[in-house]
């Protein structure tokens, strides 16, 4: 099993707990979220859903704020500010050519 595969489970398996938790059952995190039963099931195995399947089942459940503090933490990268700091330092990169 690779880590992907891995990865799927053990989300589903922590958005299950947490609705166990929170303690509503299958069909009403399923209504709550507006997808079927078997939706939410597939997602709490890990079996291929969707990142949407997942936020709404996160929201029915009241859990979404774990994506939204992810998120927020996350910093936003850009290339050309980047390049204006290493030229800024002195150190211009490299431009990578193609080979012919």
């Amino acid at each position: 099993m690779n880590t992907i595969d891995q990865s799927e489970k053990e989300i589903g398996n922590a958005i299950r707990q947490f609705r166990i938790r929170k303690g509503y059952s299958l069909d009403e995190t399923a209504a709550r979220s507006g997808l079927s039963p078997t939706s939410v099931r597939s997602l709490e195995l890990g079996r291929g859903s969707t990142v949407g399947t997942m936020l709404r089942v996160l929201a029915a459940i009241d859990e979404l704020d774990i994506i939204t503090e992810w998120t927020s933490r996350s910093e936003s990268y850009s290339p050309i500010s980047e390049a204006r700091k290493a030229k800024m330092r002195g150190k211009t990169p490299q431009r990578v050519r193609r080979k012919r």
